[in-house]
């Protein structure tokens, strides 16, 4: 049998090769230069979110005459007042106070209406008052 030459044994070049550790010493983080701001909590403003859920509510109850126009220019004038404080720095809820119009608006219309409806009613019936007299 033939015997091969033998070769020295050399490392491999493409393995991974253990590299030595090099201890370092830990670096303090920089200070920042500018110290972060606090920003303050928002507020949502209180009246947008009572004209929307009034408005909310007049949608509902358009069927009740007198009472949805209450409802309706109430839920107008709330939500009108929340989206002039929402507008102020600090708060926010401009978007509940637009939906709360809206509601306000659409609740209105049909109210009138049937308002006009019912004193039309009245008044081919012969009593000219409606429901009061």
């Amino acid at each position: 049998m033939p015997q091969l030459p033998q070769t020295p044994q050399t490392p491999q070049q493409w393995g991974t090769q253990p590299y030595p550790v090099q201890p370092y010493a830990a670096q303090p983080y920089a200070a920042q230069p500018y110290p972060m701001a606090a920003y303050p909590m928002l507020r949502t403003s209180g009246m947008a979110v009572a004209g929307m859920v009034v408005g909310i509510v007049a949608l509902v109850m358009f069927w009740v005459p007198f009472l949805d126009l209450l409802l309706g220019f109430l839920a107008i004038g709330l939500s009108w007042a929340g989206m002039l404080q929402a507008d102020r720095p600090g708060y926010t809820g401009k978007g509940m106070g637009i939906a709360g119009l809206v509601c306000g608006i659409i609740a209105v219309i049909p109210a009138l209406v049937i308002m006009l409806f019912f004193f039309g009613l009245f008044a081919a019936a012969g009593t000219a008052c409606g429901i009061a007299c």
